[in-house]
């Protein structure tokens, strides 16, 4: 009776070790898979948009074909629509919505890319609230760090 209680304690001390790093190791790596969709969104995006620039007066974005023409609004509605029906939010939150822009210091919700664009211009903006280790807001790219708070993709 008393082995068995010694292995019951045992397993509560390790339980109890086991709990939070088993947390922490989760959290960083919701962080590391919101970083790592930040990189592909803004490489498939300047990926996409090149291949416009070098001639193509159309492209495939999953089963739908889209016209180079349009202006950056449009496009960037587009891969808004592509990136819904392939993302999941690491954090698990909300659904991947690349116009959400609900925090105080400009959005996106944690987990979540931004992307956007205007009528008349010929840029597609992006921004991603990858989150950090304490469960608070942290960006990519960083605020205050060199160039924008946001990637700026120039579409030729």
């Amino acid at each position: 009776m008393i082995e068995l209680l010694i292995v019951v304690a045992i397993i509560g001390i390790l339980a109890g070790v086991g709990v939070p790093i088993y947390n922490g190791y989760m959290t960083s790596a919701r962080v590391q898979s919101a970083t790592t969709n930040h990189n592909n969104v803004v490489s498939f995006v300047t990926a996409t948009l090149t291949k416009c620039a070098i001639g193509s007066a159309t492209v495939t974005l999953g089963s739908t074909v889209r016209d180079c023409s349009d202006n950056s609004s449009l496009w960037a509605g587009y891969f808004i629509t592509y990136f819904n029906s392939i993302s999941t939010n690491p954090y698990g939150e909300n659904a991947f919505n690349g116009t959400d822009a609900t925090t105080p210091s400009g959005g996106p919700r944690l987990g979540l890319t931004g992307i956007g664009g205007t009528a008349r211009g010929s840029t597609i903006f992006i921004r991603t609230n990858i989150g950090n280790e304490s469960g608070g807001s942290a960006f990519l790219p960083v605020p205050g760090g060199p160039g924008n708070m946001w990637v700026e993709i120039r579409r030729e």
